[in-house]
């Protein structure tokens, strides 16, 4: 939530010092206040094998009632068409057209889960012939979307790892491990499959996941921002190799710099799994593969700016 914004709890506060009863003035004011639809961000530096989590957690978003779009970016359609000769060709573009798919919906209930696809970026003509582009066409679809769902999902086409700062209303960071640190200066077994390494502490191995998966929110150059994410979730390839007290111990020292864990959320190992695509209505609709997602989809809606206010 933006600061210095007055909220309704802020209002009501103003006005028990003119006499009326708290609870009666936030009930008054929260019906007065226009609903705000909420537009989450999955931060990550490799997308490819989180569609599945994302698309999980719509989908029990949706399982609850609420209205969920899954706005993805397309390819902007530009092609670069080099010179022939002396004549230079003009650059070409092919729009593609919108398109919207619903993937699941009740049947007794507003809960339904939709995913459009659309141009992002709106390309023009711009000095020496290179075009340069903005992003109103992004802006223009997540303002119709408030119109019509409880929760926007954006999710880019090229790097995950920009954030999208005016629009989005809560950062969700979403990191999948292949691999474990739970060990260091690894060898390899004679005659096996097996590496052996020096074990290491719950928190050195909170220290090694923030140094190598976690460094992109931090931006590259003194002129890039620094991403603060209002939750952080991370993905396993198969079960842990650590009990929960050391995974717990791990969220107690991301906590301690500022990093709010969401849960640990476990998938098939590699390479059994596609790397891109997000769930088939089939599964969405599917209880087996919604309910491992509803406890980190329940603890989102902890998170200030994931729901609708």
């Amino acid at each position: 939530m933006p600061k210095h914004q007055t909220t309704a709890a802020q209002a009501a506060r103003q006005d028990v010092k003119t006499g009326a009863k708290y609870t009666t003035a936030l009930r008054t004011r929260r019906a007065a206040a226009p609903a705000r639809t909420a537009v989450v961000r999955f931060l990550a530096q490799e997308s490819g094998h989180l569609y599945e989590l994302i698309g999980g957690i719509a989908a029990a978003w949706a399982d609850t009632g609420l209205r969920v779009l899954l706005l993805e970016e397309t390819d902007s359609g530009w092609r670069w068409t080099l010179p022939s000769g002396r004549r230079r060709q003009p650059v070409t573009r092919t729009e593609p057209e919108p398109v919207t798919v619903v993937l699941w919906e009740q049947l007794a209930g507003p809960g339904t889960l939709v995913h459009h696809t659309c141009v992002w970026d709106v390309w023009g003509p711009g000095d020496r012939g290179m075009p340069v582009h903005d992003r109103t066409a992004l802006r223009t679809a997540v303002a119709a979307a408030r119109e019509a769902y409880d929760i926007v999902v954006l999710l880019p086409d090229g790097s995950w790892s920009y954030p999208e700062r005016e629009l989005a209303t809560a950062s969700i960071a979403a990191v999948d491990l292949n691999d474990f640190p739970h060990t260091d200066c690894r060898v390899a077994v004679p005659g096996t499959y097996e590496h052996r390494g020096a074990p290491l502490s719950p928190e050195q191995c909170a220290a090694v996941l923030r140094e190598r998966h976690l460094s992109f929110l931090y931006g590259f150059g003194l002129a890039a921002l620094p991403i603060e994410p209002d939750g952080l979730i991370w993905q396993l390839h198969g079960k842990a190799p650590v009990d929960d007290d050391y995974l717990q111990r791990v969220d107690r020292d991301m906590a301690r710099v500022g990093l709010r864990t969401l849960g640990w959320a476990t998938t098939e190992p590699l390479p059994l799994r596609p790397r891109r695509g997000l769930p088939t209505p089939e599964q969405l609709a599917s209880p087996d593969f919604v309910g491992p997602h509803r406890e980190i989809a329940a603890r989102l809606r902890q998170v200030p700016g994931v729901l609708p206010l």
